[in-house]
């Protein structure tokens, strides 16, 4: 693989894994704004999620999946890069 290849390569995943936590920071910002309830409450009920809390967890969960899968695929391809000679 050329080296310029093997440059442009790395920095689409740094700038992979560079969006995929600026979409998580916005995700938790949003999780911290938000009344989710995570108190299971008093009661043998717990406090009901609204159809957006349920967005909001699954945008952070879904945030840190992307955020580990795009670190795991920008360090493999540091790890594979040797110097040219």
């Amino acid at each position: 693989m050329g080296e310029r290849n093997r440059d442009r390569q790395l920095t689409d995943a740094r700038v992979a894994n560079l969006g995929a936590v600026r979409r998580l920071n916005l995700a938790l910002q949003r999780f911290d704004d938000s009344d989710v309830p995570m108190n299971p409450g008093p009661g043998r009920e717990p406090y009901p999620w609204t159809a957006e809390h349920v967005r909001i967890l699954t945008a952070v969960a879904v945030g840190f999946r992307e955020v580990i899968q795009t670190r795991r695929t920008w360090d493999q391809l540091r790890r594979e890069w040797r110097a040219p000679h």
